[in-house]
Order: structure tokens, then C-alpha cells, then sequence
């Protein structure tokens, strides 16, 4: 059995983010220019999620376009929302679409590894 894992660097950094461009800094560091790309959409898919019709998978094409973003960029900033836990793709049956959503995966991540360090500490 093959175990499906998430792999981003994340770099830490000596004060934590203030907001959420500095968050984004620490997990777009090879490309810090992915950085407002990113952030203007993860604000897409989160109007996207507060309406009625999500955001499908199958419209990156037109978000590319709209964006001025090449198939590669795109694909690159996904692949890393997706393995930091901030965002997820769902199948939905009844469309038989895939969709996109934030996720709370990478702060309840981020909350494990505090518990962690905090027992550690205590200890």
C-alpha cells in the first residue's frame, strides 16, 4: 500500500507572520513572486466557497487567462496550496466535477506540531 503524502518546505521565520502575505512568503520562498498570485486566489476560492457554485477544477484554463497565468505557474502554486493544507480538491458526485476549498488541514498541522513542542518543553 502506497501512503499518499504532502511535502512543502516551509521556511520558519525568527518572528511569526504578521499577515497572511508574510505567511504566504514562508511557503512560496523559492518563488516569492507566486506570493500575491497565490493570495488573490485563495481569496478566489474562498468567494467561490461562500456562493452556491464552488470552484471547479476545470476552470483553471479561463482563471489562467483571466490572470495572465501560464499552465506551469498555475499548476506550481496549486500543487503547493495543496500539499501546505490551505486548500483541497473535492469530487462532487452530482456534478461529476472536482472542486476546490479551503482547508483547515494546515493549521490543525500547525496546532499538532505546537502541542508536540509544548509537551516536549514540559517534560
Amino acid at each position: 500500500m502506497k501512503l499518499k503524502t504532502r511535502d512543502v518546505k516551509i521556511r520558519l521565520p525568527q518572528e511569526p507572520p504578521q499577515n497572511m502575505d508574510e505567511l504566504l512568503i514562508q511557503i512560496f520562498w523559492k518563488d516569492p513572486e507566486l506570493v500575491p498570485i497565490a493570495k488573490e486566489f485563495l481569496n478566489h476560492v474562498k468567494e467561490w466557497g461562500r456562493s452556491e457554485s464552488p470552484y471547479r477544477v476545470d476552470e483553471w484554463q479561463g482563471y489562467c487567462s483571466r490572470k495572465g497565468l501560464t499552465q506551469s505557474r498555475y499548476h506550481n502554486m496549486l500543487k503547493r496550496l495543496k500539499s501546505a493544507g490551505m486548500i483541497e480538491k473535492v469530487y462532487n458526485k452530482n456534478l461529476r466535477k472536482h472542486e476546490l476549498y479551503l482547508t483547515d488541514k494546515f493549521s490543525e498541522c500547525l496546532s499538532k506540531m505546537a502541542r508536540i513542542w509544548d509537551e516536549y518543553c514540559r517534560l
